[in-house]
């Protein structure tokens, strides 16, 4: 059996993928909503940061982060890191979140828009029910 030289340069990639890069900035906050209804243990946050400057046309996604809720209820705490270079001071930029169900089915979501704040500060995210 032949090893690729390939593995090494793969390792390093998965590494990357989950280590936040020098210079990039973490934002921090918290997901939550306002009625009393239990996850689904197997539920999953994805947090994301978008260039949402043009508006009639989609946003870009700058960074994104999805966690398994695995039991945890509401609030859910979450951090996503960022690279500050994309971040232009002359457009607009958002904060949104959405929980799925372990289908895959969409079950809350941000409806307001959620500026991104300056470095540092957190962000609060206010989800409502999705109505099948």
């Amino acid at each position: 059996m032949r090893v690729l030289p390939i593995a090494p340069l793969l390792m390093s990639l998965a590494a990357c993928a989950t280590t936040p890069q020098p210079g990039a900035v973490t934002l921090s906050g918290t997901a939550t909503y306002r009625e009393r209804i239990a996850l689904p243990a197997d539920s999953r946050l994805i947090v994301t940061v978008s260039d949402v400057s043009l508006m009639d046309a989609p946003s870009v996604t700058i960074a994104q982060t999805e966690i398994k809720t695995e039991g945890r209820q509401v609030p859910l705490a979450f951090s996503l890191s960022y690279d500050p270079v994309r971040i232009e001071p002359r457009r607009s930029y958002a904060v949104s979140a959405r929980i799925l169900d372990g289908q895959g089915q969409l079950a809350w979501i941000t409806d307001t828009r959620n500026p991104l704040p300056p470095p540092g500060r957190p962000v609060e995210l206010r989800l409502v029910q999705v109505r099948r």
